[in-house]
């Protein structure tokens, strides 16, 4: 009767754990990954030119749509139901329909078109250009209502849906520029540490934006409210990657470099103080979701996916998946994890 017990004590702690649903295959290498809460889909760059359409409910690949040349990054509205993509090589970016899964029309924007990101509220999407623009695209009209001459190399795109501001990093400058969402003009612009070529963190929570420096050995802290110079925060090494949980104030940075393996500051948000290192993977991929308070740590050489307990810094369990674990998205209605791999994408219940 005990070892019955034990039986199925251990099995509903198994269900509780997250775990692999399944894997599924893809053509070529996943990049960029988005989720769209509403419709339980998910849209996956892969091909290079190719934008995948997963059914979150079956795990089946819907449709391969064919954006244009070079397409990098997405981001979703989920709710016009639209994606939209950008096409490094064409100056371009792709609107897909998330009901016919077709691209309904092709919006010229900047030359090296790259990081994006959309205020849903005003549903107005913003293109980060590499040779030294920005663009705002009308998610109605699907047309450009104003480019934004910046200079440099402007790549990568954070909003701010509560202010409607927008921080678009620039890797020539080492700066963000500050766009007012209202009056589509440059606010501010503030120095950070060099080649921040990394997608900044956001707390809506707190109204602070974190910027990982790729070729500095601190990252930025930025106080929206007041806009003012960026506050270092030390961490001894380069950074590759950063996230955060709203509800917990924790800001997460990977670090990866060659003279070691790789390491993860876990930091507070309220004293910018390191809490815990943790050693992992030299080359890794994070994600963190808020409702369970677990952060997923994925081997983009090998195929672990490290879930890890975000109250006590302790790994919870290891999965497998499939090569090259990169790139991950989260549904929250769901509680799922995808994490783009090398031809397929690894799906993972958080929970129950």
């Amino acid at each position: 009767m005990d070892r019955r017990r034990d039986s199925l004590a251990l099995a509903r702690l198994s269900l509780t754990l997250p775990h692999v649903v399944t894997i599924v295959k893809v053509a070529g290498a996943v990049g960029d990954i988005q989720t769209n809460l509403v419709t339980n889909r998910v849209y996956f760059v892969h091909s290079e030119n190719q934008v995948g359409v997963l059914d979150g409910k079956t795990n089946q690949v819907l449709r391969n749509v064919k954006a244009g040349d070079g397409t990098t990054f997405l981001t979703v509205n989920s709710r016009t139901n639209r994606i939209y993509a950008t096409n490094f090589r064409d100056a371009s970016v792709s609107v897909i329909s998330g009901k016919t899964n077709i691209v309904l029309t092709a919006v010229s924007v900047g030359q090296r078109p790259f990081g994006l990101g959309i205020h849903h509220g005003s549903n107005r999407i913003y293109v980060a250009n590499l040779s030294g623009t920005i663009s705002v695209i009308d998610g109605k009209t699907n047309r450009v209502l104003q480019t934004l001459r910046v200079g440099g190399s402007p790549a990568l795109v954070s909003v701010n849906e509560r202010t409607n501001r927008i921080y678009v990093t620039n890797v020539s400058t080492d700066s963000i520029h500050v766009i007012d969402g209202k009056t589509l003009q440059v606010v501010s612009t503030i120095k950070v540490g060099r080649n921040p070529i990394i997608t900044p963190a956001i707390n809506s929570v707190t109204n602070r934006i974190y910027a990982a420096n790729n070729l500095s050995r601190f990252a930025s802290l930025i106080k929206s409210r007041t806009l003012g110079k960026s506050i270092p925060i030390q961490l001894g090494r380069l950074q590759s990657e950063i996230t955060l949980n709203p509800l917990t104030n924790r800001i997460y940075v990977t670090s990866a470099q060659q003279e070691g393996s790789g390491k993860l500051f876990i930091l507070n948000g309220q004293t910018n103080k390191i809490v815990k290192t943790l050693k992992i993977p030299t080359f890794s991929s994070i994600l963190v979701n808020p409702l369970t308070n677990h952060f997923f740590v994925g081997d983009s050489e090998g195929r672990n996916l490290s879930v890890f307990n975000g109250r006590t810094n302790t790994r919870l369990i290891m999965l497998r998946t499939g090569k090259s674990a990169g790139n991950m998205a989260l549904n929250t209605r769901t509680n799922r994890v995808y994490v783009g791999n090398t031809s397929t994408i690894t799906v993972v219940q958080d929970g129950i």
